[in-house]
């Protein structure tokens, strides 16, 4: 006779399990480090029956990360190499605070670079967690466990943001003499990859997002502009 299949909920976090309702179960523990082994975070629901585990894994973009019984919803917040205090100071105001809070988000992180102002950091319930730094050799990893990036408009942090599949927002620094970069978050936000805003209008912008109506960025395929410049230059088009 085959015994009734159970469900129970293992949460991973970094290969640590932080919640399970089952262990101690022989060999699950081991598995799931395994599948782990080559993703920061996993939510996982474990099937456990007559005949052994099944172990479905998922990691979406959007998703919070549970913590115990908790869901954490990170805003990450990055300036990348430059210094824009109008981002910063405005993500650190109470009516971007406020429209966080009512979208659902736990904890706020800020990747300030070389900016001077610094932002206050808040803690305890109800209200959202911040914290902040100035520069980090990778922000994969925050921008791996974020549930939304708010990101200045240069193009390694916007494309590295929707490789990730995470929803973004865009704010544009209108203090850039050549604001190139401008044109490209807004081509962008108008193919529905993004949401693009400015310092003054992002709380506005938070409030009114819907994440579902944003289109998945797909990469497109150079090798049709490499041969082109190839051929101008009349190199060979290996």
């Amino acid at each position: 006779m085959v015994a009734p299949r159970e469900r129970a909920l293992v949460v991973v976090y970094r290969g640590v399990v932080e919640y399970s309702s089952i262990f101690p179960f022989p060999g699950v523990k081991e598995r799931i480090y395994r599948l782990v082994s080559s993703a920061p975070c996993a939510i996982s629901r474990l099937n456990r029956g007559g005949r052994g585990a099944d172990l479905h894994l998922a990691s979406r973009a959007g998703e919070g990360i549970l913590m115990g019984d908790r869901e954490r919803r990170t805003v990450f917040v990055t300036v990348g190499t430059t210094c824009f205090d109008a981002l910063v100071k405005t993500v650190d105001s109470p009516q971007v605070k406020e429209a966080l809070l009512q979208k659902g988000y736990t904890d706020l992180v800020i990747q300030m670079g070389r900016g001077t102002y610094v932002p206050s950091k808040i803690s305890g319930d109800g209200t959202l967690q911040v914290d902040y730094f100035t520069f980090s050799p990778s922000i994969a990893d925050y921008i791996w466990h974020a549930s939304l990036v708010i990101s200045h408009a240069g193009s390694g942090s916007i494309f590295e943001t929707l490789r990730h599949s995470k929803p973004l927002i865009v704010v544009v620094n209108e203090d850039l003499m050549d604001n190139h970069q401008s044109e490209l978050a807004e081509e962008l936000a108008t193919r529905r990859h993004l949401f693009c805003a400015r310092p003054q209008t992002l709380g506005e912008t938070i409030q009114e997002m819907d994440i579902g109506t944003l289109t998945p960025y797909v990469p497109g395929d150079a090798k049709p502009v490499v041969s082109l410049i190839n051929k101008f230059l009349g190199f060979p088009d290996d």
